[in-house]
């Protein structure tokens, strides 16, 4: 029951830090000065990522909902 939780905590934290160091990086290049008239660009990316994160997610839980339906 702890290695469970342990390895929840672990793989919450990781994937945690790998999206807080995607969104430094993406607004950091998104404020710089050259690329400013690239914004929207950046913007539309970080946008369709957030999209595809979010579906991929409702996925995710429908696999889940799914896998407990047929036991």
């Amino acid at each position: 029951m702890i290695d469970k939780i342990e390895k929840s905590l672990v793989d919450r934290v990781g994937s945690s830090i790998l999206i807080t160091l995607f969104l430094s990086f993406l607004f950091t290049v998104i404020f710089q000065s050259y690329v400013a008239k690239y914004q929207l660009a950046f913007l539309g990316f970080f946008a369709a990522s957030l999209l595809v994160s979010i579906f991929l997610f409702a996925t995710w839980k429908l696999k889940e909902e799914l896998e407990n339906n047929e036991k």
